[in-house]
């Protein structure tokens, strides 16, 4: 051991104090930085502060530059503690908070609650980078406006009582390696000043990934010193004041919405078990960053679905193309699942932390029934590249939306998924069949996703419906009365084919007569201006029928009922043009009339003294099922651009050209799910319970989901995304400012849990033989 003197000093310690608040210093400090805190906290709250050697009381004693060994100290001085533990770091001392909490976790203590004051993250400390030395120290002193103290022995010794710490704490920071650091079972809290120029509002809310339970934020008006200039305010962020009833366990904080909420700790939650079968309560989702203090919430037996959406979004699972982080995700959802008394299961991959969540609601008693799989997929796409107005992950709320990578597709169905779930829980359901939500990490990328798992774990998943992303409820065009809500039972699937040019590489100073960049360019104008012809398949023809009757739009509804009646091929074109013209989403609804191109990427030249010889772009190309054949729109589009560029399919390794077009059309050719199953029924009254006389549907998804291997079994896949959506929340979707509409995910949630509704067998059955569709005759 390294001392022998307490780390741990009580300033505050009232004889009924149920709740310890330990203060954890920033760079260079020790705990007198808290000295202004004693007076200001709230009845019934002991307060502590941290005292490192080498400064303050403990000047004479070594600094310690070892994290571990930092809060090992820390630690053995409160694992004995009965209080409820409220750990506050400030700066550097938020990740030695963060690191206790983890020490302290180890020896069987819990910690109610970690506050992060004005502090970067572990992630963003790579360790060991280089040796820090006084230079180091003299210039962090100087921009953070630090003076010596009152000479003893001169300048010189003054300084160096000055120094000394701050060197200490730079090394302790620099030999920090956070990059793998583990989420908690620990709600975390961050508190950040409204102008501090160190730390960035971005890298202040990297927090939100290390923590599996709650992350909340406030802002405090002040710089980087809000601790010391605002002590007030931040203690009212870090430490609200309790109420009698004690101390809220795990499930009411969930209960009260997981993501930039606020819950009072000591605040009360009406037991689950005490709600009326069909109760229904709401918790509003509040943000508490005006810098008032936080926001207090009543309980809920449901969890608002935007603040878990939010929560969901600020785990950034961005999938590079191998496989994403959902390590952190999956510890949410369990904790959230585990407390409204299912069984979770968590299957890793070959890949460091990418991982599927499993939580599975066991049916009432003996049932013939197989079961209801909700399957989402907890990866996204980067969010690189094209600029985002707002943090792509920061799951803010604003002007009723809720922005970030993955709130349309798909955290937002996945948090309707799973809070319509929980509420049933909470309300003491039991269900007439097996309920399973899989989150599945590998979707937008990667090798280890749906297949795979069902190829390694036969038997583990074997649904008898399955529910994951698809159809759109889209508004008349007045955006405000629901037109038509679409149940999806096929995908389109695309092909990816690469379009190349080549000449000879020179000099940039004699350009020379087809460059490689200009041929492509040509062909990519002439790939640009084609149309495919207009063919629905089935599915696109009764999703369009429905449509004309249900929009108000006389001339759309015209359009598409001449392209459905058309004899000839001009005149489908020519009726289907006007009908994407005239409709409210012509992207949608031109990917559901034929086959598409999209250009996904360019590449062409290395340096800037040659013309490169080789310019090269590649473009999915989408089909429908029981559309264009592959081979001969391949054929057709190599054609088009022979005199510019060559086209080639890009095949798997091994794979030609020929054995992929094979492949890819056997995928076009596993049928549609059937619609004559009661979940099909059963969305169809839960869309009109939630949207009123809105149209109904079965359709054809524009893109690609993880349903194929289930329709390869004959297994019936159903897509929705819940809410209603307007065109350009469809146009964000995979784009920049992705967003989702609040009121529209609550009601899109509403939607599932009516569905789920439905499974629902009374109280007392001993048997789960017959489901709510029998007794409704449905």
């Amino acid at each position: 051991m390294t001392t022998t003197a307490a780390w741990v000093r009580f300033t505050l310690r009232p004889d009924d104090a149920h709740t310890l608040v330990v203060c954890v210093p920033p760079t260079g400090a020790s705990g007198t930085s808290f000295d202004s805190w004693a007076s200001r906290m709230p009845t019934g709250t002991a307060l502590a502060v941290v005292d490192p050697p080498g400064r303050g009381p403990r000047l004479g004693e070594r600094p310690v530059t070892d994290m571990a060994e930092y809060a090992q100290m820390i630690a053995a001085e409160l694992a004995g503690s009965d209080r409820r533990l409220i750990l506050v770091g400030v700066g550097l001392g938020g990740v030695i908070a963060y690191e206790t909490c983890r020490a302290l976790a180890e020896a069987g203590r819990d910690v109610a609650l970690l506050c992060v004051v004005a502090g970067r993250p572990p992630s963003a400390r790579t360790g060991g980078s280089r040796s820090i030395t006084a230079v180091d120290a003299r210039s962090y002193a100087a921009a953070a406006g630090l003076t010596a103290p009152e000479p003893v022995k001169g300048p010189e010794a003054a300084e160096e009582l000055l120094l000394a710490p701050i060197l200490a704490d730079l090394r302790l920071g620099a030999g920090y390696d956070g990059r793998a650091a583990p989420s908690l079972s620990v709600p975390v809290r961050l508190v950040r000043g409204t102008h501090d120029p160190r730390v960035s509002e971005t890298t202040a809310r990297e927090w939100a990934r290390y923590t599996d339970i709650q992350w909340t934020e406030d802002t405090v008006d002040g710089g980087h010193d809000i601790h010391r200039t605002a002590p007030g305010p931040v203690i009212r962020a870090c430490v609200p004041a309790p109420v009698a009833a004690g101390e809220p366990s795990r499930r009411s904080l969930l209960s009260v919405g997981v993501g930039a909420v606020t819950v009072a700790f000591g605040a009360t939650a009406t037991p689950a078990e005490a709600l009326a079968p069909n109760a229904t309560v709401t918790a509003p989702l509040q943000t508490a960053r005006s810098g008032t203090g936080p926001a207090t919430f009543t309980s809920a037996a449901a969890v608002d679905p935007v603040a878990l959406a939010s929560a969901m979004i600020r785990h950034d699972t961005g999938n590079p193309g191998d496989g994403a982080l959902t390590l952190p995700h999956a510890r949410m959802l369990r904790h959230l699942f585990e407390d409204a008394g299912a069984r979770t299961e968590t299957v890793e991959t070959p890949k460091a932390g990418n991982v599927h969540f499993f939580a599975r609601v066991p049916a009432a008693g003996p049932t013939d029934k197989k079961p209801l799989l909700l399957l989402g997929h907890s990866d996204v796409v980067p969010a690189i590249g094209d600029p985002w107005t707002v943090d792509p992950f920061g799951g803010e709320v604003k002007d009723g939306r809720l922005y970030g990578r993955g709130a349309l597709d798909m955290k937002g169905t996945n948090a309707a998924f799973a809070a319509a779930l929980v509420r049933h829980l909470r309300e003491g359901a039991r269900f007439d069949r097996e309920v399973i939500f899989w989150s599945d990490c590998d979707e937008e990328q990667g090798s280890h996703g749906v297949r795979w798992l069902l190829d390694k774990y036969p038997g583990k998943v074997e649904p008898g419906v399955v529910l994951t992303e698809g159809g759109w409820i889209l508004n008349q065009k007045d955006e405000t009365t629901p037109m038509l809500a679409s149940l999806t039972c096929s995908d389109r699937r695309a092909i990816l084919v690469q379009v190349e040019t080549r000449a000879y590489a020179t000099h940039t100073s004699k350009p020379n007569e087809g460059q490689a960049v200009v041929r492509l360019g040509r062909a990519l104008e002439l790939l640009g201006d084609f149309r495919a012809p207009i063919r629905p398949n089935a599915l696109s023809r009764t999703y369009f029928k429905e449509l004309s009757r249900a929009t108000r739009d006389r001339a759309f509804a015209a359009a598409l009922r001449d392209m459905l009646s058309a004899r000839t091929q001009p005149a489908r074109n020519e009726a289907g043009e006007r009908a994407i013209r005239a409709s409210g989403h012509p992207e949608l609804h031109n990917a559901m009339m034929r086959t598409t191109l999209a250009f996904v990427g360019a590449d062409a030249g290395y340096y800037t003294s040659i013309i490169p010889g080789r310019a090269s772009a590649r473009m999915l190309v989408g089909f429908l099922p029981g559309g264009d054949d592959p081979a001969t729109v391949v054929r057709g589009l190599r054609e088009l651009i022979a005199d510019h560029a060559v086209l080639s399919v890009v095949a798997r390794a091994g794979e030609t050209e020929q054995q992929a077009l094979e492949r890819f059309t056997g995928y076009l050719a596993v049928p549609a799910s059937t619609v004559d199953t009661d979940i099909f029924r059963m969305w169809r009254r839960a869309v009109t319970v939630t949207h009123g006389k809105v149209a109904t549907t079965a359709a054809q998804f524009e893109a690609v989901t993880s349903a194929v291997p289930f329709r390869e079994k004959g297994i019936p896949v159903y897509g929705m995304y819940p809410y209603t959506v307007d065109r350009d929340a469809l146009r964000r979707m995979h784009g920049t400012d992705e967003y989702i509409k609040v009121e529209e995910l609550r009601r899109g949630t509403e939607t599932v849990y009516q569905l789920l509704a439905q499974l629902r067998v009374p109280r007392g059955s001993g048997s789960a033989t017959r489901g709510r569709e029998g007794a409704t005759g449905g």
